[in-house]
């Protein structure tokens, strides 16, 4: 049985969007969109909250899409050994194929890309850093993504997480389209005006946070219009 969390009904109602991409148009479109911009704000949001000296050993990127992020994240952590997990097989070939312009032949670190659906990941052994951005809006059951990411970490594992924010109504999704997609493909507005109306809101996060137990190990918060984070707290 699906566990539901009671929404409030004082906004705007979520409408579900396919689980995954597998139109290659729709893929291809989402990988040459420039979201330049908004994954380095992310990213920089990132950096500002890991531990001092944070040297992770091994790294999942879950949902990792076309690879922006995930180039992002090896930047970063170039020594750790990284697993890039997506459900489209799309998603994770382009993911591939960037990490492989990046990626030193003889490197003595491992990096796995899984084709799995995120209620399907069992990893063989947990991760110093669990990282995933813009996954949660497209499952349909946001409790699978929550129990894929206590199946992954242990008691000092760094969590990451960030997505879309709903707005408060359709003509919102309309501004935030025109507002930072108007330059891009109609088939990549459509998406981002899908994901928005997908996307979860702040205080249903915060809820699904205490049904899971994990409100007392992150932090939740807001960061534009359109994005919320979740981190790990600081260890006293």
């Amino acid at each position: 049985m699906k566990r539901s969390v009671n929404f409030s009904f004082n906004h705007m109602i979520r409408i579900p969007e396919p689980e995954l991409m597998n139109d290659p148009t729709q893929v291809e479109s989402y990988a040459q969109a420039d979201f330049e911009t908004a994954h380095s704000f992310l990213i920089r949001k990132f950096q500002d909250r890991l531990p001092q000296r944070f040297s992770p050993v091994s790294v999942l990127d879950l949902g990792c899409g076309p690879g922006d992020m995930s180039s992002r994240l090896y930047s970063q952590f170039p020594n750790a050994n990284f697993t890039f997990v997506d459900g489209s097989a799309f998603m994770l070939d382009l993911c591939k194929k960037r990490m492989d312009i990046m990626v030193l032949k003889k490197r003595n670190q491992k990096i796995e890309f899984k084709k799995e659906l995120v209620q399907e990941f069992v990893p063989e052994s947990s991760y110093d850093l669990v990282f995933s951005n813009s996954l949660l809006h497209h499952l349909h059951d946001p409790f699978e993504f929550w129990a894929a990411v206590q199946r992954s970490i242990h008691p000092d594992s760094f969590i990451f997480i960030s997505d879309l924010m709903r707005p408060d109504s359709l003509n919102m999704a309309n501004h935030l389209v025109e507002r930072y997609a108007n330059n891009e493909p109609e088939v990549l507005k459509r998406d981002f005006f899908n994901s928005l109306l997908a996307a979860y809101r702040l205080e249903e996060i915060k809820e699904m946070l205490e049904i899971v137990r994990l409100d007392s190990k992150l932090n939740l918060e807001p960061i534009t219009d359109r994005h919320w984070i979740c981190y790990s707290k600081p260890r006293l």
